[in-house]
């Protein structure tokens, strides 16, 4: 419909200035006007309003094949300048490169950055009160965390076999995705043991039972639902009872299962005869005397808990 007071001839008016409507074209004076097809409002002349509406001699826009935009001179001067950036930000992170001390707990790393290690620390300090509330004071010397990339595992217990005692070395990653077994490590600084055995058995437990978050072997998930799933394959924990430290234990059996194994082991000990047993047991390594029965005999009885529990 025309615009009131205008009549629309059979031509294409003639305007300087014009609206294109869609994926239309116009010729205007004697020359084509190609537009891309999305409508650009501009000045009208006169009284004439928008829309435009198409007239005979508009006619169909061709298709235009869109190339892929180059990027600009001044496009890739930007990017570069967001990745100087980037970088120079990432420097400027306030790294560790040494030592940070907190409360009986010592960071050592070249690759934490300031505020990782603070963090580190305090967590420390607050895994290290767990430690002892359970076993006793029996380590008043600082504990000495050094994190680093290089480490593949955490240890302690076999640098304290070596005379190092509170040492512990950490992998990096896994302070950084908190998977971290710092419990565990402080407490073989705590209850160092030769018996390699029970040492782990004795850490993998209070991990589970006291720590804030999951690690190596179980991951927090219940330690007897995990042995259960293994215990099929093992016919005996003696050969485990056997490893005396600093030897790993997997020089009987897969290091996962054997850490399972001890931990829901020495769980099932404390669980059913106490602390004051097993503490007699990790002095001596003797069962009879802690116990009155032979590792045989407490291993039968544990495999039968197992069993239930997994049901």
């Amino acid at each position: 419909m025309a615009p009131p007071g205008r009549k629309w001839s059979a031509g294409t008016p003639k305007f300087e200035k014009f609206v294109i409507v869609d994926r239309y074209s116009a010729f205007i004076d004697k020359s084509v006007a190609w537009s891309r097809g999305e409508a650009r409002k501009t000045e009208l002349p006169g009284d004439i309003s928008w829309p435009v509406i198409p007239s005979e001699k508009m006619v169909p826009m061709r298709e235009i094949r869109n190339e892929p935009d180059k990027p600009s001179h001044r496009g890739i001067l930007s990017v570069l300048a967001i990745v100087v950036l980037s970088v120079f930000a990432a420097q400027c992170v306030p790294a560790l490169l040494g030592e940070l001390k907190c409360a009986g707990v010592q960071v050592f790393s070249n690759e934490l950055t300031l505020a990782e290690a603070e963090d580190y620390c305090r967590y420390a300090v607050s895994e290290r009160k767990k430690v002892e509330g359970f076993w006793g004071a029996t380590c008043n010397e600082p504990i000495r965390i050094n994190v680093s990339s290089s480490y593949r595992i955490s240890r302690a217990l076999v640098p304290a076999y070596f005379g190092n005692r509170g040492f512990m070395e950490m992998p990096l990653r896994t302070v950084r995705n908190n998977t971290s077994a710092l419990l565990h490590e402080i407490v073989h600084i705590y209850a160092p043991s030769s018996n390699r055995f029970l040492a782990e058995g004795l850490a993998v437990y209070l991990h589970t039972k006291l720590a804030g978050n999951p690690a190596f072997p179980n991951f927090a998930e219940a330690l007897p639902r995990v042995a259960a799933r293994s215990l099929s394959a093992v016919n005996s924990l003696e050969p485990l009872n056997r490893v005396q430290t600093p030897r790993p234990l997997t020089d009987v059996m897969d290091e996962r299962i054997a850490c399972v194994l001890a931990g829901a082991f020495v769980e099932f000990l404390i669980d059913r005869y106490g602390l004051v047993s097993f503490r007699s047991l990790y002095e001596t390594d003797n069962y009879e005397k802690a116990y009155g029965k032979s590792l045989q005999a407490l291993e039968k009885e544990w495999r039968l808990t197992i069993l239930e529990t997994s049901r």
